[in-house]
């Protein structure tokens, strides 16, 4: 049995660059069972050579970490759609990089109760390492051909990410019959810049490459691109159904669910409301 846990970065938010596949990013991959010989073993994907490491909580499961999608939405690329990253490097994917600039901040002083501030930044709400550089994507599998869950986080479109350890997918990969998926997109002003003069909801098109990236590379770690089933909660519900709309003629996933959110949960933000504000 193999399974896998993959944590890509899109390396659609980083510090101003072109970037490389030597940058930091958060993505990760977790594996366990027949599709995999060794852990951490070297897999090919469409962004380089991935080496990874044994999953702290999941010993029989490799972890992938900092695996880029997209190359950094900085300079030229800042507020535009993402692009496709390319490699032909071996990544080091050990250890985790940024999440996306947010509305969160360091926790205040003093505030209470304790356990709020240390719920908002286990979620990566508040206190977390923020940087452009910061589209993820981590799936979790097990032997070769399983369903793949990928999975969108929630926040409003303001905060968010993946780095902490409330969505690792190393137990999904460990126990389920899953690969399981997760990923960064760009949040608030960056993602969703509502400029009359600007591409709109970039963050949802990361959404859609990093779904590509699953597609193509998904099965080099256990998972069957055919039974990609996508699922969030909050925006990351509303993100899901967002999707379904969009990409009739393409879906490239079998399945959705959506948890506590809607396409009409967060109004419509039409060009004519932009333009007054």
């Amino acid at each position: 049995m193999a399974v896998f846990l993959l944590s890509l970065a899109s390396l659609a938010c980083c510090a101003p660059g072109n970037g490389n596949a030597n940058q930091k990013t958060n993505s990760r991959l977790q594996a366990r069972g027949d599709s995999i010989e060794a852990i951490g073993q070297k897999v090919k994907t469409s962004s380089g050579y991935i080496v990874g490491s044994r999953a702290p909580n999941a010993t029989q499961v490799s972890q992938y970490l900092g695996i880029p999608f997209a190359y950094p939405p900085v300079g030229r690329r800042r507020f535009a759609p993402p692009e496709a990253y390319k490699g032909r490097d071996t990544i080091n994917a050990t250890a985790y990089g940024h999440n996306c600039p947010s509305q969160s901040a360091a926790v205040p002083d003093g505030l209470e109760p304790p356990s709020l501030a240390n719920l908002l930044t286990f979620l990566g709400q508040v206190g977390d390492d923020q940087q452009e550089d910061c589209l993820y994507l981590n799936p979790q599998s097990g032997s070769k051909k399983k369903p793949v869950l990928v999975w969108i986080y929630g926040g409003g479109f303001n905060t968010g990410g993946t780095n902490n350890t409330a969505y690792s997918g190393q137990h999904w990969a460990d126990e389920e019959d899953v690969v399981f998926v997760n990923f960064n997109y760009r949040l608030n002003i960056f993602g969703f810049p509502g400029a009359p003069e600007l591409e709109q909801n970039v963050g949802l098109l990361d959404q859609r490459l990093a779904i590509e990236w699953v597609r193509d590379n998904i099965a080099a770690f256990g998972g069957d691109p055919k039974q990609i089933t996508i699922f969030g909660e909050s925006a990351g519900a509303a993100s899901v159904d967002y999707y379904n709309y969009a990409y009739t003629k393409d879906p490239i996933i079998a399945g959705s669910i959506g948890e506590s959110g809607t396409a009409t949960s967060f109004g419509n933000k039409l060009p004519s409301t932009a333009a007054k504000n």
